[in-house]
């Protein structure tokens, strides 16, 4: 075995451009990426839960950084061909990802009677064309994505309130996540404690309720987003927005975006947002309402927690004038 040590596997990528729209559970990237995937050379929206996982596994040392970096770019670059060529189409009618749903489903359909090989990555090298990929805690692991080396990586982060991230991890049962046999939420196992991995640092905690984990869940996603922001040094690849503003001022944050991507919207982006219902009024009263239901869901300390989380979050959004 120890003339195989001195073996690196490599992967050379042929994808160039990838746009990576990010954020915690629930922040806002299923309301924000049909839009961008309506834009001019941008593809249907693909999510890659291995790629979640591996760079979960990376994160907390699970997996040499050389091997996270080879597996993620070769699933990255046949999942991509692969959506060239029209393999593995979804065509699941309300599903996000799938054909149905895309700008031009006739467009993608007429795939699979394209020719397979390496001329057609050539024509899209030719016509810019964008992978589009939605991924949980992409800040939080931005040092894993960079690793990967694409030439043209964007990433469009997406941040929202804690308050309204509690209540819709709530609503989704997040706090019981290790219960659940579809659980999207990468597990952990400590002294016999089964926990979602948001949970590594209260491993000890037992006697919490459900809606208690989640406010933990929440803060330390939600820490680790806006402390990983600080510390990222090339902003310049980054647009980052608030889940409000995006929905509020749509059409003025497009626009950000496009200047950011370098792309121009379609025929089909007004179509996209009007079907998307955006722009639209957010009720901020609502969040008075969440408020009252959280308070009596969880215990006074998750509770206070929970509203210095609310302080780091306008603080944040302050400073950077999002």
């Amino acid at each position: 075995m120890e003339k195989y040590n001195q073996l690196k596997f490599i992967k050379k990528t042929f994808l160039k451009n990838l746009i990576l729209v990010t954020g915690t559970h629930t922040s806002g990237k299923s309301m924000i990426s049909p839009v961008i995937a309506s834009f001019k050379n941008v593809e249907m929206l693909r999510k890659i839960d291995s790629l979640d996982r591996i760079a979960v596994l990376t994160n907390f040392g699970k997996i040499k950084k050389n091997i996270s970096s080879y597996l993620a770019k070769n699933i990255l670059d046949f999942c991509y061909y692969e959506q060239l060529i029209g393999r593995n189409l979804n065509f699941r009618y309300e599903d996000e990802t799938g054909v149905y749903q895309s700008k031009d489903p006739d467009f993608f359909v007429k795939r699979i009677y394209k020719p397979r090989g390496p001329k057609v990555l050539s024509e899209h090298n030719q016509k810019n064309t964008h992978m589009l990929l939605d991924t949980h805690n992409g800040l939080w692991f931005h040092d894993f994505w960079n690793s990967l080396e694409i030439k043209n990586l964007k990433i469009i982060s997406i941040f929202r309130n804690p308050i309204d991230l509690v209540n819709s991890w709530i609503n989704a049962d997040f706090g019981a996540a290790e219960k659940k046999i579809l659980n999207q939420i990468p597990l952990i196992a400590h002294k016999k404690k089964i926990k979602a991995f948001y949970n590594y640092n209260f491993l000890n905690h037992t006697k919490k309720n459900k809606n208690d984990v989640i406010v933990d869940m929440v803060g330390e996603a939600l820490l680790k987003d806006l402390t990983s922001y600080e510390k990222i040094k090339n902003k310049k690849k980054i647009f980052r927005v608030e889940f409000n503003k995006f929905a509020e001022n749509t059409n003025l944050v497009i626009k950000e975006i496009k200047k950011f991507l370098k792309l121009n919207s379609s025929q089909f982006t007004k179509k996209i947002m009007a079907r998307e219902r955006l722009p639209r009024k957010i009720n901020e009263s609502m969040r008075n309402e969440k408020i009252y239901k959280i308070k009596n869901l969880v215990s006074q300390q998750k509770y206070l927690k929970l509203l210095k989380l609310e302080t780091l979050f306008y603080k944040h959004k302050n400073k950077y004038k999002f």
